[in-house]
């Protein structure tokens, strides 16, 4: 199991959407997300110019159907974890997992929180069934995912006590890559709706529902 690996990105193929990390001189064939297009061309740059290395988090495939070992690759290990459970989704596989995410883990994870199938359907490969498994399966289990920040790592967010909530709300969505201000802010906001909330998840979702009319009015203008 290759869970990591750090190299230098030395060839990037647009078309293919995939890379060659060299690691001390053994080259590794890795297949890149749609929407990590970008970030991978600008480590292929930045390797030319300064021989710079890249850390990227992986997932290993490979099946009786398909022999052949599929590496996939991910900038952040949150996005990695992400990938993890869409693919338990039935029908949705690694390849068709990977063709799909043409548009950033927080972004899709949103639409499946607000259970927005249409949405999902521009993902290539996501028909309107499909769409519908997928927010049935996945729905409600990717609080965290849907609050990164775009580009950024998650941790894990600590376990709440009665009394600390919070505070422990402001520490997830910091380590979300929230400013401490826009963290506090977006707890205050949660809070001033009167809602009580027994656990950290359930303040978590509040913040989430309260973003998702700006988040459709930002996606509107565009």
């Amino acid at each position: 199991m290759i869970a990591a690996l750090r190299g230098v990105v030395t060839h990037f193929d647009v078309d293919t959407a995939t890379a060659w990390i060299d690691v001390h001189g053994v080259s590794y064939e890795v297949r890149v997300p749609a929407f990590a297009s970008e970030w991978v061309a600008s480590r292929e740059r930045a390797a030319d110019e300064a021989q710079d290395e890249t850390t990227v988090y992986t997932y290993y495939h490979v099946s009786e159907r398909n022999p052949a070992p599929l590496l996939i690759a991910f900038q952040h290990r949150a996005e990695r974890d992400f990938f993890r459970k869409f693919i338990e989704v039935p029908d949705v596989g690694p390849t068709k997992a990977v063709r799909a995410l043409t548009k950033p883990v927080s972004e899709i994870a949103r639409w499946i929180e607000s259970s927005d199938v249409k949405a999902l359907q521009s993902l290539p490969g996501i028909g309107a069934r499909l769409s519908q498994t997928i927010v049935a399966q996945l729905a409600g289990k990717l609080t965290q995912e849907a609050l990164l920040r775009d580009g950024t790592e998650a941790t894990p967010a600590p376990v709440a006590d009665s009394e600390g909530i919070r505070d422990d709300a402001v520490e997830a969505l910091v380590s979300l890559q929230y400013s401490r201000r826009d963290a506090e802010r977006a707890v205050e906001q949660a809070v001033a709706s009167g809602r009580e909330f027994a656990a950290l998840e359930d303040l978590l979702r509040a913040i989430l529902e309260h973003q998702a009319p700006a988040d459709a009015a930002a996606e509107a203008a565009r």
